[in-house]
């Protein structure tokens, strides 16, 4: 969970700072503030309080120029977050159900005075998010190595490979066949020939 607290703004590895920006949280406005896109986490402070919060990049599930005046009134920089934000300690007992319908998801809309701004708002976004790919795609990754590195390593007592399938493989004539989990090798049989069955062959018949 993500309290509002008392803190300075970041300093280090800006790449977009948007002043006089509104943000809403789970369709709630806490206020004006500035935006601050950085390199290590997303962070807003409000103007008149000094309050404000920080978010890591890959509890970031989404973000997208919103332009849709149905979903809502004005064009913002639209977040989705997979973790609960409180954006207000003291929310009246009444109002503690409306955030949401999910409250490990949190919906955070930036709206900047500046509605030219969203662009680059964005933009800024991919760039620092790019910086935090996904661990979970990393472990699927290693995993599929681990799993095929066992396949080609797995050599039975008769320095045979365990192959799960039946794969036919066919190197330099001969064939492999990887049959109930166990590689076998068929060398083609040599072809039996007669003595002298080929010989003269391309001589010319006799008259």
């Amino acid at each position: 969970m993500v309290v509002l607290s008392n803190f300075p703004p970041p300093t280090e590895g800006i790449r977009h700072q948007q002043p006089a920006t509104v943000a809403h949280v789970n369709n709630r406005d806490i206020g004006k503030g500035t935006l601050f896109i950085t390199e290590s986490r997303l962070s807003w402070v409000n103007n008149s309080t000094g309050q404000g919060f920080s978010l890591e990049y890959p509890h970031i599930a989404l973000h997208a120029v919103s332009r849709d005046l149905q979903s809502h009134p004005q064009e913002c920089l639209y977040i989705m977050l997979d973790t609960h934000v409180d954006a207000e300690e003291n929310q009246p007992e009444e109002n503690a159900d409306d955030d949401s319908s999910n409250p490990e998801m949190t919906e955070m809309r930036f709206i900047p005075d500046d509605k030219g701004m969203l662009d680059a708002m964005y933009h800024a976004m991919c760039e620092c998010q790019a910086l935090h790919p996904d661990q979970s795609e990393n472990y699927d990754d290693c995993e599929e190595d681990e799993i095929f590195g066992d396949a080609e390593e797995d050599e039975n007592e008769d320095g045979l490979y365990n192959i799960p399938g039946d794969v036919p493989i066919i190197i330099n004539n001969s064939s492999f066949t990887a049959a109930n989990g166990q590689q076998q090798l068929q060398q083609d049989e040599p072809m039996e020939t007669e003595a002298g069955q080929f010989e003269d062959a391309d001589c010319e018949p006799d008259n």
